[in-house]
C-alpha cells in the first residue's frame, strides 16, 4: 500500500481511542455532517465542514448527500480532485479499529491468487462470518433479498487478479435487516468475537457475477474506483409518509460488483479482513420504516443496474460508470416501460440516475467541473 487515506463520515465526535491502529502518519479525512461540532484530535486529520464542501463542490455541492453517511462522496471527489492516495479507506465512527487494520487493507490494488467463491444469486457475508442463529439456523445480512433466503450451491476456486475493492467485516453488533431485528431474538444476540471462513474470500466470477450485500461501514478500494464508489442518496420519501434509507450503500455495492464483473480483466472484489468492533446500535423503528420501501424498490434498481450494464463496454471505472448512467438516463422511458418500473419508484430512480451522471461526469476529463481548492 503506497499512499492509503482514511475517510470517517461522523455526525458526533471522533473518540480518538476507537481510531488508534491507524498510524500518525496516515491521512484521515472527516466529512463533518455534525453542523460544524467536530474537531480534528490528531496533526494529520482534517475536518470538512459544510463550509468547506461548498468551497471545494461548487455548483456540484447539491450531489453531497447530508445527514446520512453517505455524506462521505465529498471525501471520494476531495481525494480525486486534490491529493495522490491511491488507496482510500472508509470507516464509519462508530467502529473500534483492530491492531491489524491498515496491514489488512495493504492487500487493496495488488495482483495475486485468491480464494473465490460463486453463487448463482447472492452470497451470505454472515455466513462467512461463521454466525448462525437458534439451533444453527442461517441469518443474513441487511439488504439480502427476502426471495433468495434459500441455500443456493456455492461453487469454491482459486482465482488470480488484482483486489480492488474489499470489505472489511464486523462484530459485536451484526448488520442485519431492523425487521429482522424486530422479529426475531438471534438478530438481536451480541457476537464479541467470530470466527470467519478465511481472512479474504474474493466473490464472484465474470461467469458468475456473484452480488453481496454491501457495508460502507468498512470498506476499501483502488483509487481507479472513486467515481464509482459514490453512496446512493436516500434523502427523501418515496411515497408520503415513507421515506427511503439503508440502501445507500447496498445499492452501491451493486453497481460497484456489477462494474468490476463487466470490466472483466482479472479485477476482484472480497470480503474478510479487517474485522472491527462495530459498537453502535441503530434505532429499529428508523431501520424497519426505511429499509421496507428499499426492499420494495430493490428489484426494480437491480434490473435497471443490470440492463444499464449490459449495453456498456469494459473499460476504465470513470467510463463505465458515466456510461452507465447516461444510459439509463437516455434510454429512460424503454427501459420503465420494460422493466414495468412503477411511477412512484421511477421518480426517485430518474432523478438519482440524473444526479448520478452528473457526478459521473467529474470524473471525466473532458467534462469535470471546476473545484475550488
Amino acid at each position: 500500500m503506497r499512499k492509503p487515506v482514511v475517510i470517517i463520515p461522523s455526525i458526533r465526535t471522533i473518540d480518538a481511542r476507537n481510531i488508534a491502529a491507524i498510524p500518525d502518519e496516515v491521512d484521515i479525512l472527516v466529512v463533518d455532517d455534525s453542523d460544524g461540532s467536530i474537531k480534528p484530535t490528531r496533526p494529520k486529520m482534517r475536518v470538512f465542514t459544510y463550509a468547506d464542501q461548498r468551497d471545494v463542490m461548487g455548483r456540484d455541492y447539491d450531489l453531497i448527500p447530508h445527514k446520512t453517511a453517505a455524506c462521505r462522496n465529498f471525501a471520494f471527489y476531495y481525494v480525486h480532485q486534490h491529493t495522490d492516495h491511491d488507496v482510500i479507506i472508509t470507516i464509519d465512527d462508530d467502529c473500534l479499529l483492530p491492531p491489524d487494520f491498515m496491514a489488512a487493507y495493504g492487500q487493496v490494488g495488488t495482483t495475486g491468487r485468491w480464494p473465490n467463491v460463486a453463487v448463482d444469486g447472492w452470497y451470505n457475508t454472515i455466513r462467512f462470518l461463521g454466525v448462525t442463529g437458534e439451533g444453527g439456523r442461517t441469518l443474513y445480512p441487511r439488504g439480502f433479498p427476502f426471495c433468495l433466503r434459500e441455500p443456493a450451491p456455492e461453487t469454491q476456486s482459486v482465482v488470480s487478479g488484482r483486489l480492488v475493492c474489499l470489505m472489511g467485516l464486523w462484530q459485536n453488533v451484526l448488520d442485519y435487516d431492523g425487521i429482522d431485528k424486530y422479529l426475531a431474538e438471534d438478530y438481536r444476540q451480541l457476537h464479541g468475537s467470530v470466527s470467519p471462513l478465511g481472512p479474504i474470500m474474493t466473490v464472484g466470477t465474470p461467469a458468475m457475477p456473484t452480488k453481496f450485500s454491501f457495508c460502507a461501514m468498512n470498506f476499501a478500494f483502488h483509487r481507479e474506483m472513486l467515481p464509482a464508489a459514490y453512496q446512493m442518496p436516500m434523502d427523501r420519501e418515496i411515497l408520503p409518509g415513507y421515506p427511503i434509507w439503508r440502501f445507500d450503500d447496498i445499492w452501491a455495492g451493486y453497481v460497484i460488483e456489477s462494474l468490476v464483473h463487466k470490466r472483466a480483466d482479472g479485477d476482484l472484489i472480497g470480503i474478510g479482513n479487517p474485522i472491527v468492533t462495530h459498537l453502535k446500535e441503530g434505532n429499529l423503528v428508523r431501520e424497519v420504516h426505511g429499509e421496507h420501501i428499499g426492499h420494495l424498490m430493490s428489484p426494480y434498481f437491480y434490473s435497471l443496474i443490470d440492463e444499464g450494464v449490459a449495453r456498456i463496454l469494459p473499460g476504465s471505472y470513470a467510463d463505465m460508470y458515466f456510461t452507465l448512467f447516461d444510459t439509463l438516463v437516455e434510454d429512460w422511458n424503454a427501459l420503465a416501460k420494460d422493466l414495468r418500473i412503477p411511477a412512484a419508484y421511477g421518480r426517485y430512480f430518474v432523478e438519482t440516475f440524473e444526479r448520478l451522471r452528473r457526478w459521473a461526469a467529474l470524473f471525466q476529463e473532458p467534462r469535470r467541473s471546476a473545484a475550488v481548492s
